[in-house]
């Protein structure tokens, strides 16, 4: 079986990743380390907040702090399958 290449990052791809990085860092700080959408710190291991885009990207969205919000895990999959049950 043949192997398939690594593929390498792009420059604009390495810029979209530390840009959620950084946006992700200042909402969690901003929202005192809990979900902007329950208001509850994360409770589930590994107590991460996840970055959600209000309007997905897939729609047109951009990552701006205007359309970005941190939210635990439960609250991060349950807004992802509504929207994608309205797709």
């Amino acid at each position: 079986m043949k192997k398939k290449p690594i593929k390498k990052v792009s420059d604009k791809q390495k810029k979209e990743l530390a840009l959620r990085s950084q946006l992700k860092k200042e909402l969690i700080e901003e929202s005192n380390g809990r979900c902007m959408s329950c208001g509850q710190p994360p409770y589930e291991f590994p107590f991460t907040l996840d970055l959600s885009h209000i309007i997905p990207l897939s729609r047109g969205g951009k990552t701006t702090r205007d359309n970005c919000v941190v939210e635990c895990r439960a609250c991060h999959e349950r807004h992802h399958h509504i929207r994608r049950r309205n797709d």
